[in-house]
């Protein structure tokens, strides 16, 4: 029952009985709505496009969605679009570079060139070269929440769903991995447990003092690269303002308060919040781990929209499970209205532009986290 794809799309009557009865919605704002999505279904066919959406997206975009998933959802589904024209993602910019970068013969466009993304803009480019020229041995891992500009310069790229494979796979040492910090903590903490390989890992963990700052996972020694003759990330540092902003504290207050009988949290959040959750995995993972849990009362630590497709996939009359969120919203993915998506339907806007040279490097480390992934050592 992973909820990754709308097969045949939804009618307009499904979904709008799904808004009402799924997601709580007033009948009288779907009415409202309703002829606005009407019309993006009535474009989307006369364009030839797709519309593409993140599970943190508002859900009346993700139910009129031809295909909704996490990072990695979203890049498979890229590389296998083949007969559209127009490819519009309801998501936020860096998203939308790497569809483009893995469709580079569509027309891309993002609803909003605002969207962007706390994680992407704490590195770039110019940073990796310093960090690679300091550690010329190295394996160096972003996120995929990062810009084409970065991704040109890394080794390999990974989603939370694929970490732990690409981070076993790639060969080099210290294995560096850059933004997200707590998720590089997490995800390097729980491959450790499973064994050490003997290589030293290495967490970006921002900018201090005009120095970008590294941090070794296991024992916390700091290492320092003189932020000299280079233009520094934007942000001091590469979290995400959505998972930052968990605390054990407060995860044990609702745990106790709802009856709360399995806690699920996002790999962005803190090491201390990972300690104190039950499960901690990516969006789809937690799609999978739901399915699979005989569990009725699950307390979602992420992005509040993503109880979205759990409502809808696991409905309270039929299953028997509710889903509780602290419901912290994203600002970045919510640029993505209904109006503003509306638009990029009519007008075809923001497209996607990247040149040749950053396209093929970042298209190169997209690839290498697929291979990686598949690979065993």
């Amino acid at each position: 029952m992973k909820i990754t794809e709308n097969k045949g799309r939804l009618s307009m009557e499904e979904i709008e009985t799904s808004l009402i009865y799924d997601h709580g919605y007033i009948p009288e704002h779907v009415q409202e709505m309703m002829p606005k999505l009407e019309e993006i279904d009535r474009l989307r066919n006369e364009k030839n496009a797709i519309l593409l959406a993140h599970y943190y997206q508002i859900p009346p975009i993700q139910l009129i969605a031809d295909i909704k998933g996490d990072s990695l959802k979203l890049a498979e589904s890229a590389k296998e679009i083949r007969d559209k024209r127009l490819v519009v993602c309801s998501t936020v910019v860096f998203m939308a570079e790497m569809v483009k970068l893995l469709s580079p013969d569509k027309k891309v466009v993002v609803p909003d060139l605002e969207s962007g993304c706390s994680i992407a803009s704490g590195m770039n480019g110019e940073s990796v070269r310093k960090i690679r020229e300091k550690f010329p041995t190295s394996a160096i891992v972003s996120y995929i929440n990062t810009y084409a500009d970065t991704k040109a310069e890394v080794d390999a790229v990974c989603t939370s769903a694929n970490a732990k494979s690409v981070l076993r796979n790639i060969m080099g040492d210290p294995v560096i991995m850059i933004p997200d910090y707590f998720f590089f903590q997490n995800m390097a903490k729980e491959l450790l447990r499973e064994g050490n390989d003997g290589r030293t890992y290495l967490a970006y963990r921002g900018k201090e003092g005009g120095d970008l700052v590294l941090e070794n996972v296991v024992n916390g020694k700091e290492e320092h690269i003189r932020g000299n003759g280079f233009q520094l990330p934007v942000l001091d540092k590469g979290t995400c303002i959505v998972h930052e902003q968990f605390n054990p504290t407060d995860i044990d207050y609702l745990r106790k308060k709802d009856g709360i009988e399995i806690v699920m949290a996002h790999p962005e959040v803190s090491p201390g919040v990972a300690e104190v959750s039950d499960f901690v995995g990516g969006t789809g993972k937690m799609i999978d781990y739901v399915e699979k849990s005989s569990a009725k009362k699950f307390l979602v630590i992420t992005e509040c929209d993503l109880t979205a497709p759990l409502r809808e996939a696991f409905p309270k009359d039929k299953y028997g499970k509710e889903f509780y969120t602290p419901c912290i919203l994203c600002p970045y993915m919510k640029k993505n209205s209904i109006d503003v998506l509306l638009n990029s339907f009519r007008y075809e806007r923001y497209e996607i532009h990247l040149d040749e040279k950053t396209a093929a490097g970042a298209k190169r480390s997209l690839d290498r986290m697929f291979e990686l992934t598949r690979e065993r050592k």
